[in-house]
C-alpha cells in the first residue's frame, strides 16, 4: 500500500489549484464541497467566469499570475492539472518544500491522491486503487454507495451531539462500545435511518438516562422479512440485520441462498412448519426469542415474505414488547408483489382492476369458512396465500358467490426461485392448474389482469392453446 488513506482537514489553510482544464474544474468543485479555501492559478478567463457561477466567492481567490513565481510554502496542499511541463515543475517545487501535492492522473508525481468518495455528511467513505485504476475505484464506490443508508451521516451527527452527555451519565461498569452498538443497531438507529428524528432523539435520551444505573443488558430482536425467495430481493436493512446476527430463527420457506447472506458464524435454528408435519409451536418460538435476547444476543426472526402479511409477525411483536425486549421490524417484499412481478402479472390495472384482496386459505376447510362476499366484483384481483391444497375449494367458493367461472386465473408456484412455475387458465379449472404447478409455496391469483401475464400471452401465441382458451 503506497498511499495511506487519511482524513485531511482542508479548512486549516489555503489549497493551491493550478490549471483550467476540465480536470482542474472538477477538483475545484470537490475542494470547495469539502470546505476548502482555494487559491486558483488560472490561465483562462472563460473558465473562471463559468466557475464563478457555481463557486463560493468567500472561499475562492483567483490569480492569473505564474504559480512558479508564488510563495508555495504558504499553502497546505497543491493540486495541479495544467498539463506538462507546468505540472512537472509544480510537483518538483512542492516536493522540495515538503508540501503535499496531487498532480491529476499522475500518481508518479503525487504525494497524495484523491480517492473515490462517498459523502454522507459526517460519514465519508473513500475507495482508492493507489492511482492504478480510477475507473475501478468509481465502480466500487457505486456498489458501496448502494449499501449505505442515505441518513447514515445524520445518525453519526446525532450520536456526536450526545457523546459527551453519555460519557458523563454512564455508570463505570457499562461498556462504551456495547452502548453505541445498541444505539446503532436498535430502535434509535432504526428511527434515525427512517428519518424519525424526534423519536430517535427521545429514544437516545432514554437510553442515556438508563445508563446512569447498571442493569441487565438485553439483546435485540429483529423481525425480518426475507421476501419470496430470491436473495437479491432482500432489502438493504434486512441484509444488514442478517450480517449482524448472533442467532437466526428462520421459517421453513426461507431459501438456503438467503441464509447464505447471513454472518458466517451466526447460529441458525429452523422453526418452520410444513403442511401435514409437526412444527415448533408458536408459544415455544416466542419463548426462545425472548430467551436469546435476554442472553444478550442479536436475534433475527427471519420470515418468508413480509412479517406482517400472514407471517404472525404481529403476534411476535406483541409478545416481545410485553417481555420488555427491544424489537425492530424490517419489512420484506411480500410474495404477492414479488411473484406477480416476476410473472409479468400486474395486480391492478387502470379501468380493469381497481381493487386488490389478499387472503389466506391453507386448508380446504379454511377456504370454506372464509367470507368470500364482495369478491364477485370483476374489478377485484384476488390473491390467495397458502391455497395450493385448497384450490378446488377456492374455485367453488368464488363461483358460488357470483364470480364468472371463465375469469382468468393463475397459480404462481415457487415464485422468484430458479424452479418457479406459472400455470394459467380459468377459475373453473383452478384445481387442475394447481396440480400442474407442482409443489409449493404457491399463490393463487384470480382476476382479469391474469390475462396480461407473460404465461397467458405465451399461450395466446400458441395456436392450440388459443383455441383452448377461446373454448
Amino acid at each position: 500500500m503506497r498511499f495511506l488513506p487519511v482524513a485531511f482537514d482542508l479548512t486549516a489553510g489555503t489549497v493551491a489549484l493550478v490549471g483550467s482544464s476540465p480536470a482542474a474544474l472538477n477538483k475545484l468543485r470537490l475542494l470547495q464541497s469539502s470546505g476548502a479555501k482555494v487559491r486558483w492559478f488560472s490561465n483562462s478567463v472563460d473558465a473562471v467566469e463559468e466557475s464563478l457561477l457555481a463557486a463560493r466567492p468567500h472561499q475562492l481567490e483567483i490569480s492569473f499570475t505564474d504559480p512558479l513565481q508564488a510563495d508555495l510554502k504558504k499553502f497546505i496542499a497543491i493540486v495541479a492539472a495544467a498539463g506538462t511541463p507546468l505540472d512537472d515543475a509544480i510537483a518538483a517545487r512542492a516536493r522540495g518544500d515538503n508540501i503535499p501535492v496531487n498532480v491529476v492522473d499522475r500518481h508518479d508525481l503525487s504525494t497524495f491522491i484523491f480517492p473515490a468518495v462517498i459523502d454522507r455528511g459526517e460519514v465519508v467513505v473513500s475507495i482508492s486503487t493507489g492511482g492504478a485504476s480510477p475507473v475501478l475505484a468509481r465502480r466500487l464506490r457505486e456498489r458501496i454507495e448502494v449499501l449505505l443508508p442515505a441518513r447514515i451521516g445524520d445518525l453519526a451527527a446525532l450520536m456526536g451531539r450526545f457523546r459527551t452527555c453519555f460519557a458523563q451519565a454512564r455508570h463505570g461498569s457499562q461498556s462504551l462500545r456495547r452502548f453505541w452498538e445498541r444505539v446503532i443497531d436498535g430502535p434509535v438507529g432504526a428511527a434515525a435511518l427512517a428519518g424519525r428524528w424526534r423519536e430517535a432523539e427521545t429514544a437516545l435520551l432514554r437510553a442515556i438516562d438508563n445508563a446512569r444505573h447498571p442493569q441487565e443488558e438485553f439483546g435485540q430482536v429483529y423481525l425480518v422479512g426475507a421476501g419470496p425467495g430470491d436473495p437479491d430481493l432482500l432489502t438493504l436493512r434486512a441484509l444488514q440485520a442478517l450480517q449482524g446476527a448472533d442467532v437466526i430463527f428462520y421459517d421453513e420457506l426461507v431459501t438456503p441462498e438467503i441464509l447464505d447472506r447471513a454472518r458466517r458464524d451466526a447460529k441458525r435454528i429452523c422453526v418452520g412448519k410444513r403442511r401435514g408435519q409437526p412444527g415448533m409451536p408458536q408459544a415455544e418460538i416466542n419463548a426462545r426469542l425472548v430467551e436469546a435476547a435476554r442472553a444478550g444476543l442479536t436475534v433475527v426472526r427471519l420470515k418468508s415474505g413480509d412479517p406482517f402479511v400472514f407471517g404472525r409477525g404481529g403476534e411476535e411483536l406483541d409478545f416481545l414488547r410485553a417481555a420488555k425486549v427491544p424489537v425492530v421490524v424490517i419489512p420484506g417484499m411480500t410474495a404477492a408483489l414479488g411473484c406477480a412481478a416476476e410473472a409479468g402479472l400486474p395486480l391492478t390495472f387502470r379501468n380493469e382492476a381497481s381493487r386488490l384482496c389478499l387472503i389466506t386459505a391453507h386448508r380446504a376447510e379454511d377456504a370454506a369458512a372464509t367470507d368470500w362476499s364482495g369478491l364477485d366484483d370483476p374489478q377485484t384481483t384476488v390473491v390467495v396465500y397458502m391455497g395450493l391444497a385448497s384450490a378446488a375449494a377456492v374455485s367453488d367458493c368464488l363461483i358460488n358467490v357470483g364470480r364468472d367461472p371463465k375469469t382468468p386465473a393463475a397459480v404462481l408456484a415457487r415464485g422468484t426461485r430458479p424452479d418457479a412455475a406459472t400455470s394459467v387458465g380459468r377459475l373453473e379449472d383452478l384445481a387442475q392448474l394447481a396440480a400442474e404447478a407442482g409443489d409449493g409455496p404457491a399463490l393463487l391469483v384470480v382476476g382479469d389482469v391474469v390475462a396480461r401475464s407473460d404465461a397467458w400471452q405465451a399461450q395466446i401465441r400458441n395456436p392450440a392453446a388459443r383455441e383452448e382458451i377461446a373454448a
